[in-house]
């Protein structure tokens, strides 16, 4: 049986040896951009990994991967020069905030606390300001552009023609509808992008038929439509990949994540420091992350039904903040004690809401709870107005918010 269904079988200890003697290493598109992300040490630790690589031969990328590298290089950069100004500005947001929230505190003396505040967060400060001068000027001398020229000068694919790239979108298309992998996942992203995975895999497939060798591929972004997972844990790629690639080319097929690669790498007999491993894993899990919650965030776009309701969620959690801040500014005698546990019973509902709906699990009846739970509180506030004694620039802060919330819901509800 093992040898009519091997694709769902993994390799032994010496069929990987023999794997690893044999096949070509070929590198997705965050491997080499993530070269951005890791700290200088890490980097030439991986180009010294590629130049032997190379010098065995057994190095080699797609077309596919060297265009969208270079489709996405500038944006790498500059996600890293602005995160020095980001970090920056939230350390003021905090700081302004705390300065607004608790200006009234009756057991805390904010100015001192402030004075402490800006003493001790100066010299954060300035090493953030010097961390971004020293950071490397990529967009003006690229040191990682030139060291990845020099190591995959000759060792790039080809891209297709025209109508060959055609007929690869016309099958994609035949392709996820009935979920083969690789790509299926990436089937609501714009014309123009759902198939780079499906056009990398078909160069992966014609370069093994064309070298007869076995495939490793290294992948910083492995997503379910390429790897079987089980309880969170990798196990090895899709059966129908790797039937995929045997059937057509031959050979066999393996995916490694990057830190695993570097894991189970040696140069000689020297392992690789596990310091340099434990960086690249942090920046695969932090990059699949960020990933995810960007495929969550298209999922919200793609639902018309429920984006437009969903896209008034910050304003809902500013209004929700602002209340808190009202709430806070009451004294026990201004608003009962029931009416101010029916209001934060309704803050953790509608906060919970939020954060769903905010993570993509998004569904009507979510939104149909969300739209009546602020309904209930704009009631449970004109209840506080009419029946209490409560300070008339309170009773006006409250009106006011009652205004507010009552116009959104009334153009959320418009869109569900």
């Amino acid at each position: 049986m093992k040898k009519i269904f091997k694709e769902y079988y993994q390799f032994t200890k010496q069929e990987f040896q023999q794997l690893w003697k044999d096949c070509l290493f070929v590198f997705d598109t965050n491997t080499l951009l993530n070269m951005y992300r890791y700290s200088r040490a890490t980097v030439n630790v991986y180009f010294d990994v590629l130049n032997e690589l190379k010098k065995k031969k057994q190095l080699w990328i797609p077309y596919q991967v060297g265009y969208e590298f270079y489709e996405n290089r500038i944006n790498v950069i500059s996600e890293y020069e602005k995160s020095y100004d980001e970090i920056l500005s939230t350390i003021e947001k905090a700081k302004s905030d705390i300065e607004a929230k608790y200006k009234d505190h009756p057991f805390l003396d904010l100015c001192k606390i402030k004075e402490m505040m800006n003493s001790g967060l100066s010299g954060v400060k300035r090493k953030i300001i010097q961390a971004k001068k020293d950071h490397p000027k990529w967009l003006e001398k690229d040191e990682v552009l030139e060291k990845l020229n020099q190591i995959f000068e000759g060792n790039v694919g080809n891209n297709y023609e025209e109508q060959e790239l055609n007929k690869i979108k016309k099958e994609g298309k035949e392709r996820y509808e009935m979920k083969i992998p690789p790509g299926f996942k990436d089937d609501k992203k714009p014309e123009d992008k759902k198939y780079g995975d499906l056009i990398l895999w078909y160069q992966i497939i014609d370069k093994a038929k064309e070298s007869k060798k076995p495939i490793v591929l290294i992948s910083g972004d492995i997503k379910e439509d390429w790897l079987l997972e089980k309880d969170g844990k990798k196990i090895m790629p899709l059966p129908q990949l790797k039937k995929e690639i045997s059937v057509k080319a031959g050979v066999d097929f393996h995916i490694y994540t990057a830190d695993r690669f570097l894991e189970l790498y040696k140069t000689g007999e020297k392992e690789i420091d596990h310091r340099t491993i434990q960086e690249v894993r942090k920046i695969r899990e932090l990059e699949e992350r960020k990933m995810m919650m960007m495929r969550r965030i298209e999922i919200m776009e793609r639902e018309r039904e429920l984006v437009p309701s969903g896209k008034y969620l910050m304003e809902y959690i500013h209004l929700i903040k602002i209340l808190e801040d009202l709430m806070m500014k009451t004294s026990e005698s201004e608003i009962l004690p029931r009416h101010k546990e029916e209001l934060y019973h309704l803050f953790r509902r509608i906060k919970e809401l939020g954060n769903r709906i905010a993570h993509g699990e998004i569904d009507r009846m979510s939104l149909d709870r969300f739209y009546r739970d602020t309904k209930e509180m704009s009631f449970i506030l004109n209840k506080i107005i009419r029946s209490e004694e409560i300070r008339p620039e309170l009773s006006m802060s409250f009106r006011e918010y009652i205004d507010r919330l009552e116009y959104l819901n009334q153009r959320f509800r418009m869109h569900m």
